[in-house]
């Protein structure tokens, strides 16, 4: 029963605070007790905020003084149980402030009392200027007539998950152009037929519209938008309709994962293996993981799909817990490329007499090829992932390299960009900008050079080795608005561009039919970073562009360049030997307790004054210590530093961490839990922890 104080009933309010838990409020006689999930309006010191009705309340200790609700806004509740149960979940496992936690799952605005959008967002006239799902025209999405022998058994065995009625999770294991799309479409048809409803996850902005033109042509007005990159507006009205029933289809991104869907029949994961489903800040959720969670409590069928799974989800399948589906033949029957390795080092470079100059990036093995492929009216796709035209700017008299007052980082040269105004040296982290090439500060030298290369030289450069071919780049300084992405990504795939320069934004999920030839310019960026999955990253990064070549009826070609030709991962990219790297990381990661043999969690510290951040971050890893103390053996935890993180200083603030690895999850949490539980007598305003469990990158 509810204690009563003078004739009032207790209920605790969840609100977007950085609180451990709910507050606890009192209910007027005139009020009924609302829902769990319905929206109320409480004072919060001297102002009013929007909270979430959470639990009834038995009793408070005596003394405390409570202060009353003010209004409830819904007449039913605004999530439903399955993603106030989600959220609550997901806010303790990811040790994540609960009101926070539902407070970035729902649309902008929702959580605010002093939105003016808030009334007419209720009465149903909010959300002008909603989005239509967008029918990317390049992509038509025409229904297969005949599915391949690969397909049709792929499609059995997810059908025999949703005929059951149970929660299963299938990892389909295909090559790029193997037709899993058109799985996930059928099993969408089955999932939709039972009456059930569908999520469809991608991990990136870049994606969203070529899915959405291939679901929107199977099944129209049922499917519904949600991801980042729409208003406030938008993702508003989107969601609502959602909520209200009128869609029984979502296509998204990371945050997707919260849709407020009911009854979920299939749930579908695609490129699994991205790292954009793991949120790098503040919610630090991992949206793979959580769909997985999300289809145990749905009993529905979760997918997993991609061409390059990650190393744990492939190990869960061999291991048993997931049910593992290949598909190792593409739809067309066309050849995967032919992956050439081209050997950068010094004594190596292959030249020619009369070579005509060419920049230090390119050899002379992808020159020829792209002239070649070029002559012959098919298309180049050239792949660097660091955008910018020079890597750094430095002061060849005195040595100085010019940095970021704000970030320990180098900042790179930009000439132009779309939203870039003229030439400047820029932080990526933070946005500092310095004009360009400034005199030096240190000795006042003029002699100021720019160094290294990025997406935009190498516009410049192939627009000057090649004149009169059409040349774009797609990166983040070019696709500034979904629009302008739709567009690039349309020429190229009518052939009115004839050489793309891209990151990783065009390495994934896209369909091209006249490209023939992918330049990887620089294999080693990404083997060189300070992360124990850099070999898997940089194998699933390289396949994912070389499967853009020849999915049709020519044959596709990749060359890679590289100073690291006898590495194990480029070697495996070379024979397309997914099972190679998947044995060879296994092998180093069982004898080092990584994952998926061992279990992690970083703890990151930060602060404007660096001795006070690391003063915090050594009292907190001496308790994670004491909390370790008298639990030896194969569930105990290591405490793994603190230490400088790899970018050390980010937007003003100094960065220590620590890591918490065992081979037990509960052991884990239980330390972490110490540790939380102390941070609050150490850590004070000048310090900021973040925790991030089963952490994506350590920098």
């Amino acid at each position: 029963m509810l204690e009563e104080r003078s004739g009032l009933t207790l209920l605790d309010v969840v609100l977007p605070l950085p609180i451990p838990g709910p507050l606890t409020y009192t209910l007027g006689p005139e009020m009924d007790l609302p829902p769990r999930g319905t929206r109320v309006v409480v004072p919060v010191g001297r102002r009013n905020m929007v909270g979430v009705a959470w639990d009834e309340v038995e009793s408070v200790p005596d003394g405390v003084e409570l202060k009353a609700v003010v209004r409830v806004l819904d007449a039913s509740p605004l999530l439903p149980k399955s993603i106030l149960d989600l959220v609550s979940w997901a806010s303790s496992y990811y040790f994540y402030p609960l009101g926070m936690a539902v407070s970035e799952i729902l649309p902008p605005g929702l959580l605010s009392a002093r939105n003016k959008g808030i009334a007419k967002i209720l009465s149903g006239r909010g959300g002008r200027g909603a989005a239509e799902p967008c029918k990317a025209s390049w992509e038509e999405g025409s229904r297969e007539l005949v599915l391949t022998g690969c397909q049709a058994e792929a499609l059995s065995r997810v059908s025999e998950v949703l005929s059951s009625r149970t929660f299963g999770t299938i990892l389909l294991h295909g090559v790029t152009g193997s037709g899993k799309t058109e799985v996930y479409l059928r099993a969408a048809e089955k999932a939709l037929a039972q009456g059930r409803q569908v999520l469809i996850m991608v991990p990136e902005i870049s994606m969203t519209a070529q899915t959405l033109g291939r679901v929107t042509s199977r099944f129209g007005s049922r499917v519904t938008v949600l991801h980042s990159g729409l208003t406030d507006a938008q993702r508003r009205e989107q969601w609502m309709r959602v909520r209200r029933g009128d869609s029984s289809l979502v296509v998204g991104t990371r945050s997707a994962v919260f849709a407020p869907l009911e009854d979920i029949g299939l749930i579908v994961v695609d490129e699994e293996h991205d790292s954009s489903y793991k949120q790098d800040a503040r919610f630090r959720y991992n949206a793979r993981d959580l769909s997985v969670y999300r289809g145990r409590y749905h009993n529905a069928a979760v997918i997993l799909g991609s061409a390059t799974p990650s190393v744990t989800s492939y190990w869960n399948a061999r291991s048993g817990r997931y049910r593992l589906v290949e598909m190792p033949r593409r739809v067309s029957r066309s050849m995967l490329p032919l992956v050439q390795i081209v050997d950068r080092r010094e004594g190596k470079i292959c030249r020619t007499r009369g070579d005509p100059p060419r920049p230090p990036w390119l050899s002379i093995e992808l020159m020829e090829a792209m002239r070649e492929t070029l002559d012959r009216g098919r298309q180049v796709l050239l792949f660097l992932n660091r955008r910018g035209f020079a890597g750094h700017v430095f002061c060849p008299e005195c040595g100085h390299v010019f940095r970021c007052k704000n970030c320990e980082v180098a900042l790179t040269y930009h000439k132009k960009g779309a939203d870039i105004p003229g030439e400047g040296l820029l932080c990526h982290y933070c946005g500092y900008r310095v004009p360009a090439l400034p005199l030096c500060p240190k000795c006042q030298g003029q002699s100021v050079r720019a160094s290294g290369f990025g997406t935009e030289r190498i516009e410049e450069d192939v627009a000057r080795l090649f004149p009169g071919v059409v040349t774009a780049r797609l990166d983040r300084d070019t696709a500034t608005t979904p629009g302008r992405l739709r567009g690039v990504l349309e020429a190229f795939h009518k052939g009115r561009i004839q050489v793309m320069v891209g990151t990783q934004m065009v390495s994934k999920g896209h369909d091209f039919p006249g490209l023939t030839l992918v330049g990887v310019v620089w294999a080693d960026l990404s083997l060189n970073q300070p992360e124990f999955h850099a070999a898997e990253r940089t194998f699933q990064l390289l396949m994912q562009v070389a499967g853009r070549a020849g999915r049709r009826d020519h044959p596709g070609r990749v060359i890679v360049q590289t100073h690291l030709p006898d590495h194990y991962a480029l070697r495996c990219v070379a024979a397309n030997d997914y099972q190679g790297l998947f044995q060879h990381e296994l092998s180093l990661r069982r004898s080092l307790a990584y994952p998926p043999f061992g279990r992690l969690i970083r703890i990151l510290f930060s602060g404007s004054s660096r001795s006070m951040v690391l003063q915090a971050a050594d009292v907190l890893a001496g308790a994670a210590r004491e909390a370790c103390r008298g639990r030896p053996g194969k569930d105990g935890v290591q405490v793994l530093g603190p230490a400088e993180a790899p970018v050390f200083k980010i937007r003003g603030r100094y960065r220590y961490q620590f890591l918490l690895k065992s081979s037990s999850i509960r052991s884990l949490r239980r330390v972490c839990a110490a540790v939380s539980c102390r941070a609050g007598g150490v850590l004070g305003r000048a310090v900021r922890m973040e925790i991030d469990v089963d952490p994506y990158s350590l920098t």
